[in-house]
């Protein structure tokens, strides 16, 4: 392993590239033989960065795991600005997407919001996979190092499943590793779903009455998570506000024809696409002066700005569509290939193992088709006709919009 990084660098770069194209690819395949793509008006071309994102967080982690396994580092972030802002980035935008996605719930004030709905929604949207995925991982470690439950493993059960922590299964040191830890962020959708949201219903129900537009309450969310971040205090409570802030104010400028119209031209997609590069080749991740691109950028994409059609792909869309199964079991993917196979990527040239990049983001869209199919698709629509049947007579958007991501309107 005497080849240069720099080498892997290049090698690492390109195949990733090849990953995104593959993975659309195989996504536009599966869209022709018939792959359910939800109908009807969207946010812009939100669903096609979905894809982009999760894929872009298993190569951000391919990376770590080949310095872990291959240099014996151990497992921490990226050494490349860039390659650390494939994971810290692209979270950040899907952070951004909960903010747009769950704003219109938000505007229909505190007490017109059916809010055991929306969370039985959330709960048959986000829980049934990851408990799939603790039993995998379960089953691995039990095939691994031949432990078996004790009466433990109930607890240790709902702290994976609830996302709160990833603590050892079974005894196993390196639990977290075997999805490579991606449940912190699943822990911080909770925490807006539970606390922010509501409170943000309470204050746009407030600002009504006040008369003050409704922008002023994702502004007021935005500077006080930007003035945690900065003092640091709450801890990760407010630490990520701002990227939720930033999806509200994207739907506000949506929902004003003459904003959407220019953000959704040209002459915006190359002003975000030039203020992109600086944010991801010299910062770690979007909570430091490149926020303010990656917000730029990601209002766009919400306005539906094409960026030369990279979004608005057929196969880019169902590769979003699966993006939670890729992000939540790309990780075991890894493990699996970096731990019990690790003698045989030691053997591999550094410069050729990115060559794995695409055949992993074609195993794993393959994979996650079929979990969404067999787990997440039959688990929210049951989700959904509970919360309709226990208040059959509202209408709301609070699950809705989760599936739908309508293009907002302002009358």
């Amino acid at each position: 392993m005497s080849l240069p990084v720099d080498a892997f660098t290049l090698s690492f770069l390109f195949f990733y590239l090849v990953s995104l194209a593959a993975a659309v690819m195989v996504g536009g395949a599966l869209r022709r033989g018939g792959f359910p793509v939800p109908k009807g008006p969207r946010f812009g071309n939100i669903d096609g960065l979905r894809g982009f994102l999760a894929l872009s967080v298993l190569s951000h982690h391919f990376w770590i795991w080949t310095h872990v396994i291959v240099f014996g580092r151990p497992w921490s972030e990226a050494d490349l600005p860039f390659v650390n802002q494939l994971g810290a980035g692209a979270v950040a935008l899907f952070f951004m997407i909960t903010g747009l996605v769950f704003y219109p719930t938000a505007l229909k004030g505190i007490g017109n919001v059916f809010w055991p709905k929306v969370y039985i929604g959330r709960f048959f949207r986000i829980v049934p996979l990851v408990a799939a995925s603790f039993l995998l991982i379960s089953l691995i470690i039990m095939l691994r190092t031949g432990a078996r439950p004790d009466a433990s493993y109930l607890r240790v059960a709902v702290e994976w499943i609830s996302a709160h922590r990833q603590v050892p299964i079974m005894g196993y040191a390196d639990s977290g590793l075997m999805n490579a830890l991606v449940l912190w962020s699943l822990w911080q959708e909770w925490l807006f779903y539970l606390l922010l949201l509501p409170g943000v219903a309470l204050g746009l129900h407030v600002a009504k009455r006040i008369k003050l537009p409704s922008w002023t309450v994702p502004v007021l969310v935005l500077a006080t998570g930007l003035l945690a971040h900065l003092f640091g205090f709450g801890g990760h409570i407010f630490s990520f506000w701002p990227l939720f802030a930033a999806g509200m104010l994207a739907y506000e400028c949506c929902a004003r024809d003459a904003i959407r119209r220019w953000l959704a031209s040209p002459t915006a997609a190359i002003l975000a696409t030039l203020g992109m590069i600086p944010a991801v080749l010299l910062f770690d991740h979007a909570l430091t002066p490149a926020f303010v691109p990656f917000a730029f950028f990601f209002c766009c994409v919400a306005a539906g700005n094409r960026f030369g059609g990279i979004f608005s792909l057929p196969g880019a869309a169902v590769v979003g569509e699966i993006s939670f199964g890729i992000y939540l079991l790309h990780g075991i993917l890894l493990n699996v290939l970096f731990v019990d196979a690790a003698p045989i990527i030691q053997r591999i040239p550094l410069v050729a193992l990115p060559l794995l990049i695409p055949a992993l983001a074609v195993l794993i869209v393959l994979i996650t088709a079929a979990t969404y199919l067999l787990i997440e698709r039959p688990a929210w629509r049951f989700g959904k006709r509970l919360g309709e049947r226990l208040r059959p007579n509202i209408i709301d958007t609070g699950t809705v919009a989760a599936e739908s991501t309508r293009t907002p309107t302002r009358r």
